[in-house]
């Protein structure tokens, strides 16, 4: 460990697999799926990535970078940066400790505290680490009170799951038409069931999905001591 990480391993240590990860939260009053989003404001940025629960410190802005950018990752280093993007009403956060297979929720974790903070939000947050299978987390906040969470591996039958994916649906207010034409049906087995298809409806009723043309600032952090061990654990161990 040096001074500013909590790493065992070298910067330059190969990440062992790749997915994908983020946050969104959409604040009160919800902007709604029509219209643009305001321009990005990399004041708020910073600020929203220093607070994050996974983060202790920012330790350098690199400026900003499209915000349909691919998120590279190849060394150890790489799981050091975060991006963050703040459009008015809407903030995203993607940052690779919200994935985790060693047994903890960071998405759960880090999406409740985040609607403790800002009452009324929307927060849908997801992380999918490619393995084997994939190992899947979701979590859905409706200001109603619908509170959703699952986890697990991709095709098994042996999910952690808290709330009914029904109440998404309701909750967001849905079409049924939408779903179907999306193929996605919320009785379905919690492995098999499309949860980022599901996340979609949900945030398009909320807010605009579309992110061309808008930047997003990246940020290179020092993750907490636990969310350090947790990263080394998901993204670099061979777990073959």
């Amino acid at each position: 460990m040096t001074d500013n990480s909590f790493w065992d391993s070298a910067p330059d240590e190969p990440v062992a697999r790749h997915g994908e990860f983020r946050l969104t939260v959409v604040r009160s009053p919800h902007p709604g799926p029509e219209g643009p989003l305001a321009a990005h404001d990399p004041v708020r940025a910073r600020e929203f990535a220093a607070a994050f629960g996974t983060v202790d410190a920012v330790l350098g802005d690199l400026g900003t970078v499209p915000a349909t950018d691919a998120i590279p990752l190849w060394t150890r280093s790489d799981l050091d940066l975060v991006r963050v993007g703040c459009w008015g009403g809407v903030t995203e956060i993607r940052d690779p400790a919200l994935a985790n297979i060693a047994g903890t929720f960071p998405v759960d974790e880090q999406a409740d505290a985040l609607a403790g903070r800002l009452p009324g939000a929307v927060v849908v947050a997801s992380a999918v680490v490619d393995h084997n299978s994939p190992y899947e987390a979701w979590k859905f906040i409706h200001p109603s009170g619908v509170n959703v969470f699952a986890a697990g591996w991709g095709g098994e039958a042996d999910w952690t799951v808290l709330g009914d994916p029904a109440e998404v649906v309701t909750a967001f207010g849905i079409d049924p038409a939408r779903l179907a034409e999306r193929g996605v049906d919320p009785g379905d087995e919690p492995g098999t069931l499309d949860w980022s298809g599901l996340a979609r409806l949900a945030l398009a009723r909320v807010a605009p999905l579309d992110r061309r043309g808008l930047a997003t600032s990246v940020f290179r952090v020092r993750h907490t001591e636990e969310a350090t061990g947790d990263l080394e654990e998901t993204w670099l161990q061979d777990l073959s």
